[in-house]
């Protein structure tokens, strides 16, 4: 829960309560103690909690993307797994890379460990993966290949994959 401050505090200071007020035990990683100039408080509105949030979760994103459709890739052109099988396996290894990449590094969420968000987590992840391995199966029928759709089917998959985890997963 935030609340603007009001008592000396700034007018666009953001307070992130403590636990007691956020029975999921996700909390804000505290920023260091910094201002800029004129002792301007730094976490204002927007202010460090998200600063660089989207380039941290691009450069995260690359390099779980890259690990996850590289094990797609190849389970597809294996021919030894159908589209289904295929997607979940390389969703597992993303489910688990993403959670503690995205949680820690570019959310910053504390609290990782609660099931609270490991469960929407793995419900969003259920999610991307159907909706995945769905339109795989719709290009394949519609005569392109799987592999050429799975790839193209990444940047609107991280598009909701972003969205969902920034005002849902690890919401503040």
């Amino acid at each position: 829960r935030r609340q603007r401050g009001s008592q000396g505090q700034g007018p666009g200071l953001i307070h992130v309560h403590d636990q007691h007020d956020n029975p999921q035990g996700i909390r804000a990683a505290e920023p260091p103690p910094c201002s800029q100039g004129g002792g301007l408080p730094l976490l204002a509105a927007g202010g460090l909690a998200t600063r660089g949030r989207k380039r941290r979760f691009g450069v995260a994103g690359v390099i779980n993307v890259a690990i996850t459709n590289l094990v797609l890739q190849f389970l597809l052109a294996s021919d030894l797994f159908s589209v289904l099988l295929a997607t979940l396996l390389s969703q597992a290894v993303n489910t688990t890379l993403g959670y503690l990449i995205y949680g820690k590094l570019v959310f910053r969420a504390e609290g990782l460990r609660h099931h609270r968000p490991a469960l929407k987590y793995l419900c969003l992840m259920t999610g991307i993966w159907l909706l995945n391995s769905g339109l795989i199966e719709a290009g394949q029928n519609g005569g392109i290949s799987r592999n050429l759709t799975a790839a193209a089917l990444i940047p609107g998959l991280a598009v909701v994959s972003y969205i969902a985890q920034k005002s849902w997963v690890f919401r503040r």
